[in-house]
């Protein structure tokens, strides 16, 4: 893979997604989310961002290109749900901080590394 934000970005999900995965009590207070969170909707987090973050790293152009675009708009949507969640006091101020900054910079760098393999 030649373009670095790819790379980047298929380490923090398939990251962020294995630990979801595996302890999402801890990624709960890692992603500074408040109260009591399901571990069975967390592990779902968890499985998507890990297989968009393996699909990122695909040696076919096609996948890659379609897991750039598949999280562009899940990305924007997690920004959106962040936001709803900061709103209602759901998230600490840095895991509103995180989760919305997170998930829109992935939106913006999504779009950059779809333009950049173009």
């Amino acid at each position: 893979m030649s373009l670095p934000i790819p790379l980047t970005m298929a380490v923090t999900r398939v990251g962020a997604g294995v630990l979801t995965y595996a302890n999402p009590e801890l990624s709960a207070k890692v992603f500074g989310i408040k109260g009591d969170s399901s571990a069975y909707t967390a592990r779902l987090f968890g499985s998507r961002d890990a297989a968009l973050g393996l699909a990122v790293l695909s040696p076919n152009r096609s996948v890659r290109r379609n897991a750039l675009r598949m999280g562009v708009v899940i990305d924007a949507l997690d920004c959106a749900a962040a936001v709803m969640d900061a709103k209602r006091g759901k998230l600490t101020a840095a895991g509103s901080a995180l989760l919305v900054g997170g998930a829109f910079a992935f939106a913006v760098l999504g779009v950059v590394a779809l333009r950049e393999s173009d």
